[in-house]
């Protein structure tokens, strides 16, 4: 029994508060001096809000998901209808009518439309990247004009100002004075209690309690009526739907023109807000909901509504929530929903000719004023002054000159801010020099001593993040400065530029470092870039600048110390005699000689492997001449460098100390002669010749000392970068 009773209860719910808001949503667009197609704006909502509710029902990926005729795009059409107030009162009055339904019913196809072309292409999620300041910008402005709209409705005037200049007659203050009370206690009642029969309750409340103050002054309904406090609504009480085909041949389409732009808008809002809900209903349910797919069928059922001339709409969120509360998980809720709404529609038009004209712009005023608190004022509190100031400038120039208007700008000044607070994000991620972060290459310690001394005149900048006109300056300034030190620094020979951790450029950025290295070539500083993706190169090439894409930090770095060791005479390490390297390593002994007898001569050809991984750790290398590379080989076969070591570096040292295996390979690139010292050597000459032992043990303490010096000022640099 209880399946079929919670969605049944579910579509009654539902079904009646949809009646109630299909006749209020009419009354917004159908005022007074429109009333003649009152009931057939009833109608056409109404069945419009049964297709949604079947076509949902049919299709939606949420199965208990239930629709409603969405007021936010009533109330933006409303608005644009009053507008057009003078030149519709000019028309005949089916011409009337058929223009209004001609603006709703495209108004929809539109949001249709729209809703369909983003599901097919699958661009639901792009919708939620809009700017926040923008979306409450968008709203608070639409809560002015709400207002404002009510304003006219009531005082029956087609602008703002006459609306104010008409505030004193007494006959437009008795509609003002009960539509701003209605339209507080909406506000109070609504806030205290989210239940969706409130609105309902006090509308149908405040409609009886203007009948019983009618009959206790002894004024007729005739009298209200023309008076303007009843809308008169001619003709009998059935609903006669529209022929498609007559509102296509009839309508001002000249005139439905002039508010695509309120169509847009609404479509926005319409898809805006049906993400929202649907976001709101994947966390409240605990799972996932196609979005794309939604939109999809959202699209085909507005679609069909805006066939009929009705109004757009789309899943809501509390009353599909109110549904799953009741035990209403299947698609029976949406078909209950709309049975019920079809069966109201045979009392609509009476019931609309019966509302009072204040309950409609009261309601006006009630959604301007909703929308007003929560985006103008509750927004104060949450956000921060820049952004809230957006949304009072987006306000401001949806008051002053429409939404698209508003729309723009707000668009414009996010772009504005984004471009800003973007561009004072740190795009350096280093900034160092050839003293503190070095190649991977163990030389000598005379050539490490000259480096420590010249390696200032390799600058090097490790970049970040996107670059773009905004961020390149960054690199531009700091560059230009550290070209011409002032504060006796030395002078770059050699700039690098690492583009490993840098995700992109535009062509404004390229044409930044154009201007680098123009500034580099007028001060005699050579560029190198390093970690270049293809993307990054083609844009440099485009601006005139040849890179290579394959040189990496690691070997353009070894590239400017060579350079430098060539330009002080410092590779002569290369030709030294072994005791030199000991010398240079210890300083000098009597017993040096005798170090260099304790170890095996071996001469390698390039190609040669020296050490492989996995072999036992049981010797240490000097390399006496020639060069060599540590390299490991990845799970896909790819050899990758982790050092490179030229004459006068020691080799295993740490594994002559902790044994165990070997975690690397070293292959030999140069014609290389090494010095070999085996683990049980060493022991022997511990128990033989402890003095020589120990000179064996100070050469490996100095040598891994100086890798810790090494690496500890390249920690300092990264820290301080």
């Amino acid at each position: 029994m209880r399946r079929y009773l919670a969605p049944a209860m579910a579509g009654l719910f539902a079904g009646v508060d949809t009646l109630g808001s299909g006749i209020a949503f009419a009354t917004l667009l159908f005022p007074a001096s429109l009333a003649s197609g009152l009931g057939t704006g009833v109608g056409v909502i109404l069945v419009s809000a049964a297709i949604l509710a079947l076509v949902l029902a049919w299709r939606s990926t949420c199965p208990n998901g239930i629709p409603l005729v969405q007021e936010t795009s009533i109330a933006i059409l409303a608005s644009a209808i009053a507008g057009l107030m003078p030149a519709l009162t000019a028309l005949p009055p089916d011409i009337r009518l058929y223009t209004i339904l001609a603006v709703l019913g495209t108004s929809t196809a539109v949001t249709g439309l729209l809703f369909w072309v983003f599901g097919s292409l699958r661009l639901g999620t792009l919708v939620r990247f809009l700017p926040y300041p923008v979306i409450a910008g968008f709203l608070a402005g639409s809560g002015w004009l709400l207002v404002e709209g009510g304003l006219m409705m009531i005082t029956g005037q087609h602008s703002l100002l006459a609306s104010l200049y008409h505030l004193p007659d007494l006959l437009v203050q008795a509609k003002l004075m009960p539509a701003i009370l209605f339209a507080i206690t909406m506000l109070v009642a609504l806030r205290r209690s989210s239940h969706p029969m409130v609105a309902s309750g006090i509308m149908l409340g405040s409609g009886l309690l203007f009948y019983a103050i009618l009959a206790a002054t002894g004024i007729s309904t005739e009298q209200a009526r023309s008076w303007a406090w009843l809308p008169t609504v001619p003709g009998d009480d059935s609903i006669s739907m529209p022929n498609p085909l007559t509102v296509l041949s009839k309508a001002d389409w000249l005139m439905v023109g002039t508010v695509i732009p309120a169509m847009i808008s609404a479509a926005l809002l319409n898809m805006l807000g049906l993400l929202l809900n649907l976001s709101g209903l994947e966390l409240a349910q605990g799972r996932e909901i196609d979005t794309n797919a939604e939109l999809r069928t959202s699209g085909l059922a507005n679609l069909l509504a805006g066939g009929v001339g009705g109004a757009a709409g789309y899943i809501g969120l509390g009353v599909t929530l109110l549904a799953e509360r009741m035990g209403a998980t299947g698609r029976s809720a949406g078909v209950a929903t709309a049975i019920v709404i079809l069966a109201g529609v045979t009392w609509a038009s009476s019931l609309a000719a019966a509302m009072p004209s204040f309950l409609s712009g009261g309601l006006m005023l009630f959604l301007g004023l909703e929308l007003l608190l929560e985006w103008l004022v509750a927004a104060r509190r949450t956000l921060p002054r820049r952004d809230w100031m957006i949304i009072v400038a987006i306000l401001i120039t949806t008051a002053t000159t429409g939404f698209l208007t508003g729309l723009g700008l707000g668009l414009a000044i996010s772009v504005v801010l984004f471009v800003y607070t973007y561009s004072r994000q740190p795009v350096i991620r280093l900034i160092a020099d050839g003293r503190t972060l070095r190649s991977t290459v163990d030389r000598a310690p005379a050539a490490t001593h000259t480096l420590n001394e010249q390696g200032g005149q390799i600058l090097i900048l490790r970049l970040q993040g996107y670059l773009f006109f905004g961020t390149v300056e960054q690199v531009v300034s700091q560059i230009r400065t550290r070209l011409i030190p002032t504060d006796g620094s030395m002078r770059p020979v050699f700039l690098v530029l690492d583009f490993r951790h840098a995700s992109g450029i535009d062509s404004a950025a390229a044409s930044g470092f154009a201007r680098i290295c123009g500034l580099a070539s007028s001060s005699g500083t050579d560029v190198i870039f390093s970690h270049l993706a293809p993307e990054i190169q083609n844009a440099l090439h485009r601006s005139g600048i040849r890179a290579d894409s394959a040189t990496d930090l690691d070997h353009a770095l070894e590239a400017c110390e060579n350079a430098l060791l060539a330009r002080y005479g410092d590779l002569r390490h290369d030709t030294l005699p072994v005791a030199g390297h000991l010398q240079d390593l210890i300083g000098s002994h009597p017993r040096l000689p005798d170090m260099v007898s304790a170890m095996t001569r071996r001469s390698l050809a390039p190609g040669d492997v020296l050490i492989r991984t996995g072999e036992t750790a049981d010797e240490l290398y000097l390399l006496a001449s020639g060069q060599v590379k540590v390299q490991v080989t990845l799970a896909d076969g790819r050899p990758i460098r982790l050092r490179t070591m030229t004459a006068g570096a020691i080799v295993g040292e740490i594994a002559q100390y902790l044994g165990g295996r070997r975690t690397a390979d070293v292959i030999v690139e140069t014609p290389t002669t090494v010095y070999c010292l085996s683990r049980q050597h060493l022991l022997h000459l511990e128990q033989a010749d402890c003095h020589l032992a120990l000179l064996f043990h100070r050469l490996l303490a100095v040598t891994m000392a100086e890798k810790l010096v090494l690496a500890n000022r390249q920690i300092q640099s990264l820290q301080q970068g």
